[in-house]
């Protein structure tokens, strides 16, 4: 059933996320808006340049990386810093501090202890005071990284060019350790008893053991393995062959998996219910039962509006971002509040 909807205009959306009962919006051209989770728009500012990582809300702001719309040209213009991250208010969008990080198109930000530990793509990391913007530790890790990294409860996991995979500690920025793989690692997640999972790019899937280069377990998919992703009981594993998978999260056995019809780009997790996936140049999502696997539903939208960004899930309600519109769906019934401000807009989606 659906909520709400709201409209994201003349730039589409690019990045979702959730704190309480405020949502954070980010769009093209590094516009953020925040709505409250029954659609009701309390904010908007617009930043310049694009948005260039994920939105994380923490106790002391909203943090997020801008970044130039062109990479820098020369070395001089690289040192100089084409990427700044920047703490807005929650409650007005009023910028708390900005300040330089390393140019990357990409960055990854995770909180920890006060701080926000700042991921570039370009092979730096480094955590910073997320009330006042004070960097307490800097590391040049690799000349890159290669795909997301992994936040737990005390450090990051990250797969570097060179086909390495660094632990490295968000207290102090030392290495706890440093695990060669054979292939070019292009996915890491976290299994449902907390061990990290890489993928690599001839579809190689491990769970590694801490500290060391053993396998607890292996798994090969028919493709390079596109993402891992942690679910009660197991983990969700997709490869570039459009193929989903369900493995156990003890022994990497496969509970099932399924082909779908195109690429998948987008995943989002109900607990013990469905794995919510959304495939490029796809204009709906897949709803897949987690305990059986098959198919129990679609969220339909319309032709040529595709999910920006992985569906976000809070209590109840799960909140999907595409490229026209911010949408709230529930498996269950809307809360009453969402209902007295649901709004209409045009192309509706549906829930087949």
């Amino acid at each position: 059933m659906k909520c709400w909807s709201s409209p994201t205009g003349d730039a589409a959306g690019r990045a979702l996320a959730i704190e309480g009962e405020r949502l954070f919006l980010a769009r093209i051209g590094a516009k953020v808006e925040t709505l409250t989770n029954a659609g009701k728009n309390l904010w908007a500012t617009e930043l310049g340049g694009e948005i260039s990582s994920n939105l994380l809300p923490l106790e002391s702001g909203l943090l997020l990386v801008t970044s130039a719309t062109t990479p820098p040209v020369s070395g001089e213009a690289a040192k100089a810093g084409e990427s700044s991250i920047r703490s807005l208010s929650k409650d007005t969008g009023i910028t708390n501090w900005v300040m330089k990080v390393p140019y990357a198109e990409r960055h990854y930000l995770g909180g920890f202890n006060g701080a926000v530990i700042v991921v570039s793509k370009s092979g730096s990391i480094q955590s910073i005071n997320a009330k006042t913007g004070e960097v307490k530790w800097k590391r040049e890790i690799a000349e890159g990284f290669e795909t997301a990294p992994v936040f737990d409860a005390t450090t990051v996991s990250l797969a570097a060019s060179g086909k390495q995979i660094f632990v490295i500690s968000m207290s102090t920025g030392e290495i706890e350790s440093l695990r060669k793989s054979s292939f070019a690692v292009t996915a890491l997640g976290e299994s449902s008893v907390g061990e990290l999972v890489s993928g690599d790019e001839r579809g190689n899937v491990l769970s590694l053991l801490g500290g060391t280069d053993k396998a607890n377990w292996r798994f090969k998919t028919g493709g390079a393995v596109a993402r891992v992703l942690a679910a009660v009981d197991g983990i969700i594993v997709t490869s570039n062959d459009n193929f989903v998978y369900f493995l156990t999260g003890r022994s990497g056995d496969v509970g099932w998996k399924k082909r779908l019809a195109g690429r998948i780009s987008h995943i989002g997790v109900i607990p013990h219910r469905f794995a919510l996936i959304a495939g490029f140049e796809e204009n709906f999502i897949s709803l897949i039962s987690i305990p059986s696997g098959k198919l129990a539903g679609q969220i339909a939208f319309a032709p040529d509006e595709n999910v920006a960004s992985d569906p976000v899930i809070s209590s109840d309600l799960i909140f999907i971002l595409t490229v026209n519109a911010v949408y709230a769906y529930t498996i269950n019934s809307c809360p009453q509040a969402e209902k007295a401000a649901r709004t209409i807009s045009p192309p509706a989606a549906d829930l087949k």
